[in-house]
C-alpha cells in the first residue's frame, strides 16, 4: 500500500510541473556565484552577519560555488535598506519579553545571461530577551548585543530564502516562455 501511495505522489508531482528550487536556479545562475554584501557604516556589525548568512545560503540551499568577481557567472549585490525591532510582548510589570526583528534587504542580481534582476525582500524573526540580571527590574527589558545580531543573522535567512523564491518564480517564468 505505501508503494502505490509513493508512486501515486511521484507521479502527481512530475505531472504538476514540481521542480525544485535548485533545478530552477541551475537553469538561470552559473556554477560560480559572486556576493557581495555593501556594509552599512552604521551597523557594520550585522552586515557581517548577513552576509555570512547569504553565503552560506548559497552554499548549502543552492549547491553553489562561491567564487571572486572576476570568475563568477552570476553576482549577487546585497544592500541592507532597514533593521527594525519591535516589541511584541510586555510582562505583568510593563517589560518587553518578546522582540521581532523586520530587516529589510535589497538583492541586486546579474544573472549567468546577462540579464539583471533587482528585488526587496523582507525577513522577520521573533525571539525573547535574555533574563541574566534577575535582581535588577529594568534589565530585564534590554536586548543584548548577542540577541540583536542572531534575530539580525535570523531574519537574513528569511530574506534571503524569499529571494530564492522570487528569483526561482522569475527563473521558472523564463524556462517557460522560451518554449
Amino acid at each position: 500500500m505505501r508503494f502505490v501511495a509513493a508512486i501515486f505522489i511521484a507521479v502527481f508531482l512530475i505531472g504538476c510541473g514540481y521542480k525544485p528550487l535548485s533545478k530552477i536556479t541551475k537553469d538561470i545562475m552559473g556554477e560560480d556565484v559572486y556576493v557581495h554584501v555593501v556594509i552599512d557604516r552604521a551597523d557594520p556589525k550585522s552586515s557581517v552577519w548577513i552576509a555570512d548568512s547569504i553565503k552560506e545560503g548559497i552554499v548549502s540551499r543552492l549547491n553553489r560555488k562561491l567564487s571572486g568577481d572576476k570568475n563568477a557567472k552570476t553576482k549577487i549585490i546585497a544592500s541592507v535598506k532597514s533593521v527594525n525591532l519591535q516589541a511584541l510582548l510586555y510582562d505583568e510589570d510593563g517589560y518587553v519579553s518578546l522582540y521581532k526583528a523586520v530587516l529589510k534587504m535589497e538583492f541586486d542580481t546579474k544573472l549567468e545571461n546577462g540579464k539583471s534582476h533587482k528585488s526587496i525582500t523582507t525577513g522577520e524573526y521573533d525571539f525573547t530577551i535574555s533574563k541574566k540580571i534577575k535582581d535588577i527590574r529594568y534589565a530585564d527589558s534590554v536586548i543584548s548585543e548577542t540577541d540583536r545580531y542572531n534575530a539580525i543573522k535570523e531574519a537574513s535567512k528569511e530574506a534571503f530564502e524569499e529571494y530564492l523564491a522570487v528569483l526561482a518564480v522569475k527563473g521558472f517564468k523564463n524556462v517557460i516562455n522560451n518554449y
